[in-house]
């Protein structure tokens, strides 16, 4: 059996890939945490520092993985304008540190990275469209992607949006914030000017899956197969958990004057996905369908 190392293990992503690889691979995990939020006990959990050089190399050399799927970012935009040198060194450097650590090992890199390449003018956006990102997290992601391009190893780059689904003491998401906020009955203001595909994150980790089996590797978008606004995601969340859609309120990117800009509509075209993998994710309501029945058999 192949060993896997997934880096940032205890995120929404994380979580997700570990469970679905776990049955044909010896999976490994890490994170910053000084444990693990996996709920899989006989998962070995390393803590590490993906920024320090001497922590990647001595995780790698201890796990000694075929396989590296790198899920650790720096993922709040808003942040990621304001902490430009903290976004720079986790979001790039901590690559550089990964590949470097991987000597002679040669294992598949998979870097996982994002619509955020993309300005939002031109969508739909294939793997042949050219990337021009308007904020610093998209340029940071954007770097990494140039950085893999150029190593000597095989790889996959997986390019993903509006990820959501449910994990242990994992940040609120899209759809889980919306979930919370209207079961509280609280009003919450949407966009109804940011378009996208949103992703089931189990969806992302099957598609990955069957990626690796194939050896199908390169540069592939992963995401939901619906082009939808986030208003109208959010309206759809409400129907489908039987909540108030009264208590959202729609609103322009403007109205909420938000430190780092956002591409307008960053939506995928999944063909060459498709046809590699002879499978589709999942549209807007068979995603949030699959992921009630997993909150409801979660308790």
């Amino acid at each position: 059996m192949s060993k896997v190392l997934v880096l940032g293990a205890n995120g929404l992503l994380g979580q997700s890939i570990i469970k679905r690889f776990n049955n044909e691979y010896e999976v490994n995990a890490s994170s910053m945490e000084n444990e693990s939020f996996i709920d899989l006990p006989a998962v070995p959990y390393f803590q590490a520092d993906l920024t320090i050089r001497y922590d990647v190399a001595d995780l790698i050399q201890k796990v000694q993985p075929d396989l590296i799927i790198n899920t650790s970012a720096i993922s709040n935009v808003d942040l990621c304008e304001t902490e430009r040198e903290m976004t720079w060194k986790v979001n790039v450097k901590a690559l550089e540190n990964i590949l470097d650590a991987c000597g002679r090992l040669k294992p598949v890199v998979v870097q996982i990275s994002t619509d955020y390449v993309f300005d939002g003018n031109n969508a739909p956006y294939s793997e042949m469209d050219e990337v021009n990102p308007i904020g610093y997290y998209g340029r940071s992601k954007m770097s990494a992607e140039n950085i893999i391009r150029n190593c000597s190893l095989e790889y996959i780059i997986a390019r993903t949006q509006v990820l959501y689904g449910i994990g242990k003491r994992i940040r609120p998401n899209f759809v889980t914030w919306v979930i919370n906020a209207l079961k509280k009955n609280e009003n919450i203001r949407v966009v109804n000017d940011q378009k996208g595909t949103p992703t089931y994150v189990n969806d992302f980790s099957e598609g990955l899956y069957k990626l690796i089996m194939q050896r199908e590797f390169g540069l592939y978008h992963i995401s939901g197969n619906e082009s939808v606004s986030r208003y109208d995601f959010a309206l759809k969340i409400a129907e489908i958990f039987g909540l108030n859609s009264e208590l959202i309120e729609e609103i322009t990117t403007d109205d909420l004057k938000q430190k780092a800009p956002r591409p307008k509509n960053s939506s995928f075209t999944l063909n060459k996905f498709i046809n590699r993998t002879r499978w589709k994710t999942h549209g807007v309501a068979d995603g949030l369908n699959l992921l009630k029945l997993e909150m409801e058999q979660n308790g």
